[in-house]
């Protein structure tokens, strides 16, 4: 910036009383000048468009300051916010003289900056000042350079091969769940490129978090090259669309991160019918921040009224697909009627592995089986239910299944698409409660679990379906109705290598279960065994002749 440029704008900030400020393109043209007033400069937005690989606009701003004040706040959120190469403030003196000047850039995240889980950096801007504009040895043409190239080597430090980037964003104070958010990113195959918590009495009812802490997610979003930020609590349809203003960001709640990966996951016709209409029932009422242009009319002449809204339509169609879609899944509810029908006529009792995702159920089944079932320590890596034959060594055979896993708070959408599938579980004779016993949260999660069996009610034709049971409701004694919390339950701790054999032994009689390790194929006897001791009495069509007894030898 020349002396003469600068000389004008403090003479001219000076006579009118206000602060005044000129964007530079990189070859030093003024794009546009910009007035304040005496305190601040309120910078023209010039789009959420990016400014290229390096998210630069090619713009920097210089502005004056009537106190001589440094680079306030607002200064640098203008900074991080519109995504410039640089700012600077001159003091205007009374004089109208150019006084002492403040500059600074925005630094990158750099690798060995990140703390654990991607914690933020502790520095965030580069700042330079001198006591007059000539002598501000300030090379800007080397500078923005070495920049843009130490943002390109900040890229390849932290690449995040080929993956979406995303801010973890806080904003609830239970330390669970937020590592439980961690995991469920890990899951849905998303780099997590940092992480921002607010502890607050309540969410923000605009925009979840306050406008400081949205200043320093658009900051670290910048740094860290994020494109999405995942809160840990579900959004409202205008909570998302404020954020996103805000920001630039695209704003994804809990309940969209366990439906992108569970439409990661299905692999059956039946999963992947379930995933979309879950997908749909949620996208209904954020379908008006798409686009402006689902504002617009449409109508013929002499049509009555102005006609429906393109929004209208589009809603419409999508709730023409989630009949359609419902009517495809009662289909398929059918075809697995016939099959339990003809599991009932075969008098195999039915056994089904439930518990909290990643608590090591397909891993179970693969052992008891001798199966190759997809197994991995991620969240929901099984999806579609998966059923196999296993014989006892003394009574004869039964249908293991292993089911989808759970988790706190599973969305009511989701818990509505796949109430045909959970509908299985209400027809076993025996759940299989798999319990990762070195975790810490294990009661939290087994209270998840049990919840979620409580809300699956039998079906109409099981003769489970009306209890003899009554519960008093409004004076009057009313029948129960049974759900899957109903069967018999054998708790199994699994992944007890991880534990001492003291500490198994405390866990497994504290919930009257079987401490085994899947991994390591320990205790897989015991458990074979208990599920023999319950199955038999249980069980009423268990009509299988046991096996013959081995003859003696010679």
């Amino acid at each position: 910036m020349s002396t003469e440029l600068a000389r004008h704008l403090t003479g001219v900030s000076r006579r009118i009383g206000r602060q005044v400020g000129v964007m530079l393109t990189r070859e030093g043209q003024i794009d546009a000048v910009v007035v304040g007033d005496a305190t601040k400069l309120q910078v023209p937005d010039p789009g959420r468009l990016r400014g290229g690989p390096n998210r630069f606009r090619g713009i920097r701003l210089v502005h004056t300051h009537l106190k001589g004040e440094p680079l306030t706040q607002d200064d640098l959120n203008d900074l991080s916010l519109l995504r410039l190469d640089m700012i600077a403030a001159i003091e205007a003196t009374d004089a109208g003289a150019p006084g002492k000047i403040y500059a600074a850039h925005v630094l990158p995240a750099l690798a060995e900056n990140i703390g654990p889980g991607g914690a933020a950096a502790t520095q965030a801007f580069a700042h330079f000042s001198a006591t007059a504009v000539h002598s501000l040895k300030l090379d800007f043409g080397a500078t923005i350079k070495a920049l843009e190239e130490e943002f390109n080597r900040a890229d390849r430090t932290i690449a995040a091969g080929g993956k979406e980037r995303a801010l973890l964003v806080g904003v609830q104070p239970d330390d669970e769940i937020f590592e439980e958010m961690r995991e469920l990113i890990s899951s849905a195959n998303v780099y997590l490129a940092g992480e921002i918590r607010q502890r607050r009495p309540q969410v923000h009812p605009k925009t979840v978090v306050g406008k400081g802490k949205l200043d320093e997610i658009t900051l670290e979003a910048m740094r860290r090259r994020a494109e999405v930020a995942i809160f840990d609590v579900d959004l409202k349809p205008a909570q998302g669309r404020a954020f996103e203003d805000a920001t630039g960001l695209k704003a994804v709640d809990r309940t969209q991160l366990i439906l992108d990966i569970f439409a990661q996951r299905a692999k059956s016709r039946d999963g992947k019918l379930q995933v979309e209409l879950a997908q749909l029932k949620y996208s209904i009422p954020r379908l008006g921040e798409k686009e402006e242009g689902l504002s617009r009319l449409t109508g013929g002449i002499r049509s009555r009224g102005p006609g429906e809204t393109k929004l209208e339509i589009s809603k419409r169609r999508v709730r023409d697909r989630v009949n359609q879609l419902e009517r495809e899944i009662g289909q398929l509810s059918k075809q697995r009627d016939l099959r339990r029908r003809k599991r009932k006529q075969e008098n195999l009792p039915v056994i089904a592995i439930i518990g909290y995702t990643n608590a090591g159920k397909s891993t179970l089944l693969n052992v008891l089986t001798n199966s190759d079932i997809e197994a991995a320590n991620k969240l929901f890596v099984t999806l579609d239910p998966t059923s196999r034959r296993l014989r006892f060594p003394r009574k004869g055979e039964v249908i293991i299944t292993d089911t989808v896993g759970f988790i706190r708070d599973l969305p009511e959408d989701l818990v509505n698409a796949f109430r045909a599938t959970l509908e299985e579980l209400v027809e076993a004779d025996l759940l299989l409660h798999v319990i990762d016993g070195a975790d810490p949260q294990l009661d939290t999660k087994m209270a998840a679990v049990l919840k979620i069996l409580s809300e699956i009610d039998a079906p109409e034709d099981d003769p489970r379906s009306s209890g003899t049971g009554y519960r008093r409701k409004d004076g009057k004694d009313s029948p129960v109705k049974k759900t899957a919390a109903d069967i018999p339950r054998l708790v199994v701790l699994n992944k007890a290598d991880l534990l001492d054999q003291m500490e198994s032994n405390a866990l497994a009689r504290k919930f009257r279960g079987v401490a085994i390790s899947a991994r390591e194929k320990v205790g897989i006897d015991a458990l074979i065994q208990r599920c023999e001791e319950i199955i038999r009495p249980t069980a009423k069509r268990f009509a299988i002749a046991p096996l013959p007894e081995p003859e003696p030898e010679e």
